[in-house]
């Protein structure tokens, strides 16, 4: 009888076995085919994960690694998902310039695949309609010779504050981070919204909540791993919660700006109202008849992608001057030599004079 259940528990254990290989091999051949034909060298792969665990937390130092071993253009997979890196300047021009309306679409991160987003962005939109006129639109109002220079002054007071700022504090210790970011957000939010959003002193509790929603919704942009994207099936799960998540800091930002929104609507549409009024980049969407959604999301782009990456920027350059030396960086030359003071202004100009060695030989 012994032997009976042990041949029995025998044969079931070799059925759960054959039938877990077979399920296994069927997975590994509905996500890893043949390597698809012409596409560049690449590391390695790994059934079902693909090179997600070479990848790590910081992808642009492995995939560094990787373009020295094999070349300017390569291919990883993480997960389902094909990616083919360029990072050389020839591969990137053929990429951006030669075949840019080819290659021009990104996929969406599971974090933005909401409802009322998606069908009004500007950075994960296709080659479509809404993106020609998002572009245009940034184009001829904000990026133009003429808006810039329309901007000038409003920049310089920005510059002025943060001196300001920045005197009062002489002696104590400052998060330039947070100064810098707060200082480039504010100069936006005035192009366009027409008013500071933030405050440098950073007692203000709205601001400081705002400032909370607004990075983690650049976080979640930038997110180097997420599930859903790299595995679609798992992606109406959010099994790590991001879309949930990102979905209440993105209107909780909105928030923020959509009183505004409405004040700047009563006044444009009124009777009395005429385009030469227009005092922020706001008015002349609200003109255009964008709705809440539309404006919304388009700006809660242009804050993410010009605060930012900026800030980075600025830190970055400003870490060359501690490691290096200011001298050695310009070649000699003093602060005052690589700014002017507007007489009319009272604050520093723009023109900062000659290139940095370093940032020449480090980007």
């Amino acid at each position: 009888m012994d032997l009976t259940n042990v041949l029995r528990d025998c044969n079931l254990l070799s059925s759960l076995f054959v039938l877990s290989t077979i399920f296994f091999i069927l997975v590994t051949k509905l996500f890893f085919n043949k390597r698809t034909k012409n596409l560049p060298p690449g590391p390695p792969q790994l059934p079902i994960i693909g090179n997600l665990h070479q990848v790590g937390d910081k992808p642009h130092v492995s995939l560094t690694n990787f373009a020295k071993k094999y070349g300017p253009l390569m291919s990883l997979r993480l997960g389902k998902q094909l990616l083919v890196v360029a990072s050389s300047p020839e591969t990137a021009r053929e990429i951006l310039k030669t075949h840019d309306k080819l290659l021009s679409a990104r996929p969406v991160p599971t974090s933005f695949k909401l409802e009322d987003v998606l069908p009004n962005t500007l950075v994960w939109s296709d080659c479509n309609q809404t993106w020609k006129t998002l572009r245009a639109l940034c184009r001829t109002e904000l990026f133009s010779p003429k808006a810039l220079e329309a901007q000038y002054k409003l920049r310089m007071e920005k510059i002025c504050q943060l001196s300001d700022f920045l005197r009062k504090k002489q002696g104590e210790v400052i998060d330039v981070q947070n100064v810098v970011f707060t200082t480039l957000f504010n100069t936006l939010s005035s192009i366009i919204l027409g008013k500071d959003l933030l405050d440098l002193n950073d007692e203000d509790k709205a601001s400081k909540g705002f400032k909370e929603s607004l990075l983690k919704v650049i976080e979640f942009a930038g997110r180097p791993k997420d599930l859903g994207s790299f595995f679609p099936f798992l992606e109406r799960f959010d099994v790590e919660g991001i879309r949930r998540e990102n979905n209440k800091h993105v209107h909780k930002t909105f928030s923020y700006w959509e009183g505004i929104i409405e004040e700047r609507r009563v006044q444009v549409n009124s009777s009395t109202w005429s385009s030469e009024q227009a005092q922020s980049f706001i008015d002349i969407l609200l003109e255009k008849k964008f709705s809440n959604d539309q404006i919304n999301e388009f700006i809660l782009e242009l804050f993410a992608a010009g605060t930012n990456t900026t800030t980075c920027t600025v830190i970055w350059a400003m870490r060359n001057f501690v490691a290096k030396g200011f001298d050695r960086i310009f070649n000699g030359q003093t602060l005052s030599q690589g700014i002017f003071v507007s007489a009319g202004l009272g604050g520093m100009g723009e023109n900062l004079v000659g290139k940095s060695p370093t940032c020449a030989e480090e980007v």
